[in-house]
């Protein structure tokens, strides 16, 4: 469950309750109660009244600011979408009883009362899972493995930050590591890329063996896998970085960093409110044209002298 940057999944399980307990209560508490026709014996259109046309509007009123509020909390439209869906048209629009309408909205109400007790549930499963992370974390995407040195050898907690912390590969950059290891045009890269699956390999194997993976200098590395049913996000760059802020917002306020050589990621990253770092020159591929000592003689190659103006010469 994705939320919008800057919210923590501790505050979003704050704010469903909230939801549930102030204006979802307050229109079930309004609904009027009707004696169901057939048993009454009154004809339908004799029980109409202006207490269910109060509620109906209150009930609109509602479902529309609660829509608004619960898009600036999460990020999926789905969630926010809920409150006006096929549901909501039929109780609205229909032509029904007063009766059946009452019905509805209850049975409605209680529905979505029970789909935000299932998004709290989902919250605080994702909350204690990642418990494990009890330091920050540095999310490295595949650009970083294929162009810096033996990911093994790089001491992370002393070189990207100050203090213990774990090294976290998500899932998709693994399946990237493993596509370019057959399919990549370049057979340097695709050299690599099978020498970072070897590492990959280690880790997985100490990750199902031992529930722990630890570098020389400490440092612990984590898989962080797709939870059952996840779909990917089309772009691997967007998948990594959704990755992150997942995360984020489970371990908050615990610090997740995206590690990436990649101008594009930095870009996404700092859309979600991640900072990003990079490990220092040393680390990187002296072959990639990366780093310091490239950096005067790529900007060279973009400078152009121009004439002051007026200057014609």
């Amino acid at each position: 469950m994705l939320l919008r940057p800057g919210v923590t999944c501790e505050r979003a399980i704050r704010f469903l309750d909230d939801l549930v307990q102030g204006g979802l209560n307050d229109v079930r508490n309004s609904v009027p109660n009707f004696a169901q026709p057939t048993l009454a014996g009154v004809e339908p259109s004799k029980l109409a009244g202006p207490e269910l046309v109060v509620t109906l509007r209150q009930y609109t009123q509602w479902t529309a600011k609660a829509a608004r509020e619960l898009a600036e909390v999460f990020a999926e439209p789905a969630v926010p979408a809920r409150l006006r869906g096929e549901h909501y048209s039929h109780i609205v629009h229909s032509p029904l009883t007063p009766y059946r309408t009452a019905l509805l909205l209850h049975w409605e109400l209680d529905e979505v009362a029970t789909y935000f007790m299932e998004l709290q549930n989902q919250m605080r499963q994702t909350v204690e899972e990642y418990r494990v992370y009890r330091q920050r974390a540095l999310v490295v995407d595949a650009n970083t493995l294929l162009h810096c040195q033996r990911f093994d050898k790089i001491p992370w907690s002393r070189v990207c930050g100050k203090g213990p912390a774990t090294l976290v590969i998500p899932h998709v950059v693994v399946g990237e590591i493993d596509t370019k290891s057959y399919s990549e045009n370049s057979e340097k890269i695709k050299k690599r890329a099978r020498g970072v699956y070897e590492l990959l390999t280690d880790v997985l194997k100490g990750l199902a063996v031992d529930g722990r993976y630890a570098l020389h200098d400490g440092t612990e590395v984590h898989v962080l896998l797709d939870e059952l049913g996840h779909q990917r996000l089309p772009n691997n760059d967007d998948e990594v970085v959704a990755r992150a802020a997942h995360l984020q917002q489970a371990v908050a306020p615990r610090q997740v960093t995206v590690i990436t050589r990649d101008n594009g990621m930095r870009g996404k990253a700092m859309t979600w409110g991640l900072p990003w770092d990079f490990p220092p020159d040393q680390y990187l591929n002296p072959a990639d044209g990366f780093g310091t000592k490239y950096r005067v003689e790529n900007l060279d190659s973009i400078t152009v002298d121009v004439p002051e103006d007026g200057d014609d010469t």
